[in-house]
């Protein structure tokens, strides 16, 4: 049996969550489909979560390696927008039910939270509706959820 350990992201994980981000199949799937450069990414994670303490990055790990995040970004109406992503060896295993599910327990605080799912993901949707995510909307390309804390 692994043991996993789900803990709040520090600065030398940046390189392990561009590289799970930047995978094709992760790419696909998310609302941003295009590759992103190291530096780019590197420079944007360092903003993002060490100089703006409103927002949180989770990360899975097991043996010390990172093999999941699950992100926590203010929008503008102060509600937290998720993004979460398995490394693609690990998907299939349950383990995104374990990141987020483990992940909504650390949030404090009432706040709201918003999940985008793109319509023919059946495994994204499926894991927002089992941990209580409810549809809110949709369009054409994806499902809106919400959930309140």
């Amino acid at each position: 049996m692994e043991n996993y350990i789900i803990r709040l992201a520090n600065r030398e994980d940046s390189g392990r969550i561009w590289k799970i981000r930047n995978h094709p199949l992760t790419r696909q799937n998310s609302s941003n489909s295009k590759k992103i450069p190291f530096e780019k990414h590197d420079q944007w994670f360092e903003n993002k979560y060490f100089k703006d303490s409103n927002n949180i990055c989770f990360v899975l790990e097991t043996r010390k390696n990172i093999i999941g995040y699950c992100r926590f970004d203010i929008d503008d109406d102060n509600k937290y927008v998720i993004s979460i992503a398995l490394d693609y060896d690990w998907q299939s295993k349950g383990l995104g039910h374990l990141l987020l599910s483990e992940s909504l327990k650390k949030i404090e605080g009432d706040r709201e939270i918003l999940a985008t799912v793109k319509k023919g993901n059946p495994a994204s949707l499926n894991l927002f509706q089992r941990n209580n995510f409810k549809l809110d909307k949709e369009n054409e390309e994806n499902y809106f959820f919400i959930f309140k804390t």
